[in-house]
């Protein structure tokens, strides 16, 4: 009588080497460079968010003012040139925001008035991309009129 089958220790010699090929193609298909983008993209959304939010409550114009050499970061402030800052309620220190390396963050200064509407009253587009990978990007605009953060 003829058996037919796979022994255990070619089923095991099989799964061995799925689970090493598995551990090395894997980190290929799961690249965490978005999730890199993605976070710095929040950061950016809820410190606009949190500029225009400031506006409506203080009733007075609140810029995000954008530095863009390396490392780039943005800050809160009352006006264009900075003097008055907007202060972190977490920290109590002034508002400003790094972004890391892996990202590139484009854009430009902005402000709310008291209304929470951009200033100037146009569409404004901030972009996120991944620095080791360009075809990574997330954008996010700010509508005119409503000042609509998406």
């Amino acid at each position: 009588m003829q058996s037919k089958g796979f022994t255990l220790i070619e089923l095991v010699t099989v799964i061995g080497l799925m689970g090493i090929l598995a551990a090395v193609a894997s980190p290929r298909f799961a690249n965490s460079n978005i999730f890199a983008t993605r976070g710095q993209a929040s950061v950016l959304t809820s410190s606009l968010r949190y500029a225009q939010k400031t506006a409506l409550a203080q009733r007075r114009r609140v810029y995000v003012v954008y530095h863009a050499p390396a490392p780039t970061s943005v800050d809160l402030c009352f006006s264009v040139d900075c003097s008055s800052k907007v202060i972190d309620p977490v920290t109590g220190n002034p508002y400003s925001v790094g972004f890391t390396d892996d990202v590139s963050v484009s854009g430009s200064t902005l402000g709310f008035d008291a209304l929470g509407r951009p200033v100037p009253n146009v569409d404004t587009r901030f972009s996120v991309t991944n620095a080791k990978n360009n075809a990574q990007s997330v954008v996010i605009l700010v509508e005119a009129e409503s000042g609509y953060i998406h």
